[in-house]
């Protein structure tokens, strides 16, 4: 009789205590302590004493490891104030605890769109926090094979890890088919074509894309194995932080591969060029088949170059230019656009600075996330040899993730995480970051450059959010007229820039009497490498748990060590 249990089927606590040595495990703020979303209790909606994430310590072939598992049978294994708290709180017991590894299962559909501001505030500190723990040199493994798989804010974190394995019934990707079929139309993505959305998201393209390091069998066991397999190759020094020369790298390798695939819209093509088998083959193949037909390496293209990110740029426009004068001042800054793209150096009263961002409304797609990834890797080679670094000025002017099923299947949020990477690098570097937000800052292309700034300021105007309330009541299936209720109370429920900063999540925002030159240097003067949004959050009175609840888990984390 077979003992194989899936782990597409398995519950999070199911996973955890399967993949962690017998009776080693440890969870951190259990049921019992009934951390509850006070948001859901307001809408009315069921909650869960865990907030649908498991947190604990626990031991894995006898090493001392952290783990967190989002459970996706409650509400999609979806991001809040509590459940991104607890796995904030986890990351930062990491850097003291240095275990030997941190291992995350992550079964998520991205944001808690019920609190869906104080969410993407939430998965923009976890980013922080995994990257905290990635300079600390401790080895981060994600487990991806869960019904939900990782999509939105998630799909980024999972490419911001060391080592991703994951099941050929796991998707990763940003967009999920039905969001882009709702807004772009069946022709784009029909996502009732269930063998085409795991063409394009699932395990076997991923990993013969090399956005996952494993495939592995749908069996808890197998996971388990894998995992102990990949903990005994770590070297008992960590892992080397990720260089300047390894992003250029990995900048090479999505350069060739936007032009391999340029045009391609299915992942048959790619699944064809990287493997020695067939489609019958490859479609009824178990983890170590596949594995063993994939190409290790992927197809090399001549001319790639690093700096592609400059082809095209010209003098800005009338407004554009109206707007650096105001934010610098005329004849004070040396600034080009692309498209959406824009990228020059500018003066400042504290001296000069690099200006690297998007415009008009930009929609992140491969395309304009590679020219900001490939701009802040110059930056960084331009002041290596300065005692001080300049200060990097990120604009913020994004409609969110280009919604594309080219873009998804070429592997969007691991580009995305891929500037996040960079942008991280920067400020390790030297560089003091600030972001302003010019017209709009939305999800995923806000989330994996312009949240990750030191200081970040919304302009006058500006627009910041998840999705409209309009939106939002689709998805949800709540009434719009109680979620514009709900948002007079909470600053959890309504876009806008006055409540993210209230909630933390945006440092200030500029009125149009201001100098904006001086509020500039002022903010420069104010730049702090420390994430400390979710202090603020709670001393501004609008998020007031994730402060206190990532604490509460991490001392108790520290109190098994």
């Amino acid at each position: 009789m077979s003992t194989r249990q899936s782990f597409l089927e398995a519950s999070a606590r199911e996973r955890v205590r399967a993949l962690l040595d017998p009776h080693s495990f440890h969870e951190l703020c259990p049921p019992s302590e009934r951390l509850v979303s006070p948001h859901l209790a307001q809408l009315s909606l069921s909650q869960a004493f865990d907030d649908g994430i498991v947190t604990g310590t626990g031991l894995l072939s006898g090493q001392k490891v952290l783990i967190a598992a989002q459970e996706g049978r409650f509400n999609g294994g979806s991001v809040g104030e509590i459940h991104g708290a607890k796995l904030v709180g986890l990351l930062h017991a990491a850097i003291l605890q240095k275990p030997a590894a941190v291992l995350l299962l992550i079964d998520s559909g991205g944001v808690r769109l019920h609190e869906a501001n104080a969410g993407i505030i939430a998965i923009s500190e976890i980013a922080r926090a995994i990257l905290d723990v990635r300079a600390e040199r401790i080895p981060v493994l994600v487990m991806l094979g869960g019904s939900c798989g990782a999509f939105g804010g998630m799909g980024i974190m999972v490419r911001l890890c060391h080592s991703v394995f994951m099941s050929e019934e796991g998707r990763l990707s940003l967009s999920g088919p039905e969001v882009i079929e709702t807004v772009m139309g069946r022709d784009e993505f029909d996502s009732k074509d269930r063998a085409l959305v795991w063409r394009i998201t699932g395990g076997k393209l991923r990993r013969a894309l090399g956005e996952i390091d494993q495939l592995v069998d749908d069996d808890v066991v197998a996971f388990r194995n894998a995992a102990a397999d990949w903990l005994k190759e770590q070297p008992a020094s960590g892992l080397a932080p990720l260089s300047h020369q390894d992003l250029c790298l990995r900048q090479e390798t999505l350069l060739a591969r936007s032009a391999e695939f340029v045009n391609t819209q299915d992942g048959r093509e790619i699944l064809a060029q990287r493997l020695s088998i067939n489609e019958n083959q490859w479609t009824l193949a178990n983890s170590y088949e596949f594995e063993k037909a994939l190409n290790q390496t992927e197809s090399a293209l001549t001319q790639i170059h690093l700096d592609a990110w400059k082809e095209g740029l010209h003098d800005l426009n009338t407004e554009d230019q109206a707007f650096a004068d105001r934010l610098f001042g005329p004849g004070q800054h040396q600034l080009q656009y692309s498209d959406y793209f824009v990228v020059g150096k500018a003066q400042t009263l504290q001296g000069s600075v690099h200006v690297i961002g998007t415009r008009d409304r930009a929609p992140i797609g491969m395309d304009v996330a590679l020219k900001l990834s490939g701009a802040v890797l110059a930056a960084i080679a331009d002041d290596q040899n300065r005692s001080a670094p300049l200060p990097i000025v990120m604009i913020s002017d994004t409609q969110g993730q280009l919604l594309s099923r080219h873009d998804e299947l070429l592997g969007l949020n691991g580009t995305l995480a891929h500037v996040a990477l960079c942008v991280d690098l920067a400020r390790r570097s030297g560089h003091r970051l600030i972001t302003l937000i010019r017209q709009e800052a939305v999800s995923g292309g806000f989330l994996s450059f312009g949240m990750l700034g030191d200081r970040i300021c919304a302009l006058p105007d500006s627009q910041v959010r998840v999705m409209d309330l309009r939106a939002m009541a689709r998805v949800t299936k709540i009434p719009l007229e109680r979620l514009e209720g709900l948002a007079k109370q909470s600053a959890v429920f309504a876009p806008g820039a006055e409540n993210y900063v209230r909630l933390g999540g945006v440092h200030e925002q500029w009125t149009i009497e201001q100098d904006w030159v001086e509020a500039l240097a002022l903010a420069l003067d104010h730049c702090s490498a420390v994430d400390e949004r979710s202090t603020l959050g709670a001393k501004r009175g609008g998020r007031h748990l994730a402060a206190s609840v990532a604490e509460r888990v991490k001392q108790q984390a520290l109190a098994f060590a």
